[in-house]
């Protein structure tokens, strides 16, 4: 997070520095934490942007996706959950701040027997409170553990499934600490089961493909 405090501390210094998926889409480029330029005069230079990776239809732009966040509000954000947000999450939600997916399935590693090898996300949720569907809107990250009844010490909620509110995608911050980085783990507030889907949160958008389905609809 030090290269995001920099990032954070010019931008209060300078404050004027406030589709659909096809089959030959190019790959995301992917991306690590400390990519992160530590040269925001561009305004552009922390943004993590993905081809193809969102799905903006009215109701994605109306109830998913929120205003680009600025430094103070994802300080908001990070003191109401109580977690740090991984550099790679900001800087995603810089370039679009949360929203429906093209890019739904993502495979899971290491499955076990009687668990999905494919996991399927409906969106990605943005940094904010005032949009329904972002990380502290009404239909957050708090509501979903509270709706479903899953465990409170995991971390964040970021992703609903196609098993909604049972099964959520989280920033799983039990091995780190509350301000580590993160791995991503799908859970289902049913039976239990726990899936790693990723070390980290660029890893698991880096793993991101199309779904198949969605293409042709």
């Amino acid at each position: 997070m030090k290269l995001f405090s920099k990032w954070m501390s010019r931008k209060k210094a300078q404050p004027g520095n406030a589709d659909v998926l096809t089959p030959d889409a190019e790959p995301a480029e992917l991306f690590e934490a400390d990519d992160i330029s530590e040269s925001v005069d561009s305004g552009a230079a922390n943004r993590w942007e993905i081809p193809d990776l969102w799905h903006d239809n009215p109701e994605s732009l109306r109830r998913h996706m929120g205003p680009t966040p600025t430094p103070e509000l994802v300080m908001r954000v990070e003191d109401a959950l109580g977690y740090k947000l991984p550099s790679s999450y900001i800087s995603l939600m810089l370039s679009h701040n949360g929203g429906l997916v093209n890019r739904c399935r993502c495979p899971v590693p290491h499955p076990v027997e009687g668990s999905p090898d494919t996991v399927y996300i409906t969106e990605i949720m943005g940094i904010g409170f005032e949009t329904p569907y972002s990380l502290c809107g009404r239909f957050g990250s708090e509501f979903l553990i509270d709706s479903r009844r899953h465990k409170k010490d995991i971390g964040i909620a970021i992703c609903n499934t196609t098993l909604p509110g049972r099964a959520l995608v989280f920033l799983d911050y039990r091995g780190c600490g509350r301000t580590g980085e993160p791995c991503v783990t799908w859970a289902d507030a049913v039976d239990g089961t726990e899936l790693l889907l990723a070390h980290s949160f660029a890893e698991f958008v880096n793993a991101l493909e199309a779904n198949t389905a969605r293409e042709k609809s």
